[in-house]
């Protein structure tokens, strides 16, 4: 409505004769229709959202660490097999295969009881992605975009200039607010980054450059947690 009044009175200033005419002052004040006001229901439903998923947060939880488990469990026992053996772990039957081209002369895929193949390394690789990725959100209440501008260099620690303890801290790139962030690390987001860095940490204590993948789907484009 507020557009139509706006337009009459731009057209008038064009052509004065037909539209002067029906220029009058807009009855909707600005106060009336803001940015705020139009936010409300959105902010609402997603508050609404938020609350009907958080008691599904500890499931997730514990699903992410149980799928962790498991798949370490089948990771270590592969390892543990000879090549071209069968081995069972967790009620699932795989054969190793015969050779490997790794420099380690250790397989990373088995054939299951279907014949299909697995790669129990990728599984691995996955299920420790997403736990991390679901400690590290749960934790710090960082947006997802906030999440993937996340780097070992954005551990950092600060001083206490009274009592000389040192605090460590997580710093957020600019997303939304266009500001940075400290999230003070607790010790429980203290031991899932650890854990993150250590495993990709090299040899000499370096941590290498991780590319990014994503997947995209009809609904946009995710991050991979592979």
């Amino acid at each position: 409505m507020r557009v139509l009044y706006l337009d009459l009175a731009e057209w008038a200033v064009e052509d004065p004769g037909q539209w002067a005419a029906w220029v009058a002052p807009c009855p909707i004040s600005e106060a009336e229709y803001s940015a705020k006001k139009a936010g409300q229901p959105l902010k609402a439903r997603m508050d609404q959202r938020i609350r009907e998923r958080l008691p599904a947060l500890p499931t997730l939880v514990m699903t992410a660490d149980r799928l962790l488990n498991e798949a370490r469990t089948r990771l270590d026992a592969l390892n543990a097999a000879p090549l071209g053996s069968t081995f069972t772990v967790l009620g699932e039957t795989f054969t190793v295969p015969r050779s490997s081209t790794r420099v380690d002369g250790r397989p990373t895929q088995a054939w299951d009881s279907k014949g299909t193949r697995r790669s129990l390394a990728a599984e691995e690789r996955c299920a420790f992605s997403a736990w991390v990725a679901i400690e590290i959100l749960r934790h710090t209440g960082i947006r997802i975009e906030e999440f993937l501008e996340l780097g070992h260099h954005s551990i950092i620690s600060y001083k206490l200039p009274t009592t000389g303890q040192v605090v460590p801290l997580l710093q957020v790139a600019p997303s939304k607010t266009d500001q940075e962030r400290l999230v003070l690390v607790t010790p429980k987001l203290a031991d899932v980054l650890s854990t993150a860095v250590s495993r990709v940490r090299a040899s000499d204590a370096r941590v290498p450059l991780v590319q990014s993948t994503t997947t995209t789907n009809g609904s946009g484009t995710h991050p991979c947690p592979c």
